[in-house]
């Protein structure tokens, strides 16, 4: 579990810069920073969505498929967004951050959510089921014990 943790964060480190990179450009080309920042999460989270199937959750919720887990990871993303926004506006228009620093801190407080959803919800795995003599193994589940 602290292995998926590493790569989770470090997967989310990725998608922080490529959020901030899209963000950055589109407040440049003078975008309002809320629409600036709704576009850069549908990058990154497109980017985090491909890196944490591919890598820090490889091989779990194989009973899903990835148009599944994609518009679950997509929709605990948006959720996140919406605290992202509340957040990045809040700091903005009531404690007059700058724009930049109140989005990096916006995606700090976001991300502290996502992990648990994502390892709960979209990668989650079925529980094991109970046999009579006590939890079912893999090989007993897929006959594919040795003995």
């Amino acid at each position: 579990m602290i292995i998926m943790l590493l790569k989770f964060g470090l997967v989310g480190l990725t998608g922080v810069g490529i959020n901030m990179a899209v963000y950055v450009h589109l407040i440049t080309l003078g975008a309002d920073y809320l629409v600036a920042s709704g576009c850069s999460f549908g990058v990154a989270v497109t980017n985090n969505f491909i890196w944490n199937l591919l890598w820090t959750f490889r091989g779990r919720a194989q009973d899903k498929s990835i148009i599944d887990k994609y518009i679950s990871f997509f929709a605990l993303s948006a959720l996140n967004l919406g605290v992202n926004l509340f957040v990045l506006q809040l700091l903005v228009k009531y404690f007059r951050f700058n724009a930049t620093t109140a989005q990096l801190f916006a995606i700090g407080v976001a991300s502290s959510l996502n992990f648990t959803f994502n390892h709960l919800v979209t990668f989650g795995e079925k529980p094991i089921k109970q046999g009579k003599d006590g939890p079912l193994s893999y090989e007993n589940n897929y006959h594919t014990n040795l003995q």
